[in-house]
């Protein structure tokens, strides 16, 4: 084998029996003979071990240099696109990472980076996702990498090949689009339902009644007050249709980009809803696909269709900002709050409200964002991030 040991103590000294398990004898032997025996037989165990595990595993010194390594390092497809596994005993991962080339050298630096970060005490450890070209098609690895003392400073880098993980994630998230999809298109039909039909025929009752009025003028006091009621009733479950019907009709996002899409769906809800509502966009810039927009839009749509249902409330706050690693958007409101019965305080998980926001929830986590509901008797706040860099979404850049 021309790995290194992963580590090696030696006691000396004593005399001790030897264990007849380890070399099928016994008797009386020094310390010394017994020790390096015994470590010998452990070295071998140990990379026995590494070598049974999937994993790529190499362990580095303080100067970025391997000393040891499995076979499933060793094995590496050298003509693959991978961040430097494969490189021998001796070699400076470090320095592999660093000179990389074109295609994987922006990870090989961030690797690099995250290292030197390590051993400068910086961080405890480091993990990344990536994606490589291979003879076997395009892969998906995951490495992570982490310290240990032993005889000075060392660092574990394993490198896990996740593309079937990735696989699986890509199958349920094309499944979740279509279950969104299907969705989007059932609102689509109760809103237009009832936009069509149900409100039109309510706006033909409110016509009615104003001819009944003016063919028997002569009304009893009781009978003009429920004339009235009724007129009020009818002119008042037709503006809660149209608004139901606007906020269930998903828009879709156009060339503006989300702020714009948000600037106006907001101006049609509070013309509908009377409900101040105000947006606050610091980040104007940011370069979100369009699937990444399309959730965080339809979170403002089920936060403030909540509003209606359940809060109560006649003022919400929208707000879009960036904070270096994600984007936030948050929105608040000064309503009665969320029961215990529906949502976990302490989780922020929704227990039981219907397929909206938790759907939003799965959608965010597939995009890598994360989705925190906070609630009490001043209000909910309802904060969606999504992970970004340097001005552009990037699901890899999650803590």
């Amino acid at each position: 084998m021309h790995t290194q040991p992963l580590s090696r103590k030696q006691e000396r000294g004593a005399t001790e029996l030897d264990d007849a398990g380890l070399n099928g004898q016994s008797g009386p032997k020094t310390s010394s003979n017994l020790s390096e025996g015994a470590s010998g037989t452990t070295e071998r165990f140990l990379q026995s071990t590494i070598d049974a595990l999937s994993a790529h595993v190499a362990i580095l010194d303080e100067k970025g240099v391997i000393i040891a390594a499995n076979e499933g390092w060793r094995r590496f497809d050298k003509g693959d696109l991978f961040i430097c596994p494969g490189q021998r005993i001796g070699a400076n991962y470090l320095e592999s990472c660093e000179q990389a080339d074109d295609e994987s050298n922006s990870n090989g630096i961030a690797v690099a980076e995250g290292i030197r970060a390590i051993i400068g005490g910086r961080r405890p450890d480091f993990r990344t996702v990536y994606c490589c070209s291979s003879s076997h098609g395009e892969r998906w690895f995951q490495l992570r990498a982490t310290r240990f003392y032993d005889q000075g400073m060392r660092l574990v880098m394993v490198h896990e090949d996740i593309t079937e993980i990735k696989h699986a994630e890509a199958e349920l998230r094309e499944i979740t689009e279509h279950l969104l999809q299907l969705q989007d298109e059932e609102r689509r039909r109760i809103a237009r339902d009832l936009h069509d039909v149900t409100a039109q025929n309510i706006f033909a009752m409110t016509m009615n009644l104003a001819r009944l009025r003016k063919i028997l003028p002569e009304l009893g006091d009781r009978a003009e007050e429920l004339l009235s009621e009724t007129t009020t009733l009818a002119e008042e479950s037709l503006q809660e249709i149209r608004t139901v019907s606007y906020v269930l009709h998903p828009p879709t996002l156009h060339g503006g980009g989300l702020v714009a899409a948000l600037e106006a769906y907001i101006e049609g809800f509070v013309k509908r809803t009377g409900i101040e509502v105000t947006l606050g966009a610091e980040s104007r810039n940011i370069e979100l696909p369009a699937e990444v927009q399309t959730a965080l839009f339809r979170i403002v749509q089920e936060s403030l269709a909540n509003i209606i249902r359940h809060s109560k409330s006649r003022t919400a706050r929208i707000s879009l900002t960036e904070n270096g690693r994600d984007m936030l958007l948050q929105v608040e409101d000064d309503g009665v709050g969320i029961s215990s019965e529906i949502l976990d305080e302490a989780s922020g998980q929704i227990k039981s409200l219907g397929v909206g926001i938790p759907g939003m929830r799965t959608r965010l986590r597939q995009l890598g964002g994360k989705l925190r509901i906070e609630s009490g008797e001043r209000g909910t706040t309802i904060t969606a991030s999504v992970p970004i860099r340097e001005g552009k979404y990037d699901p890899n850049n999650v803590r």
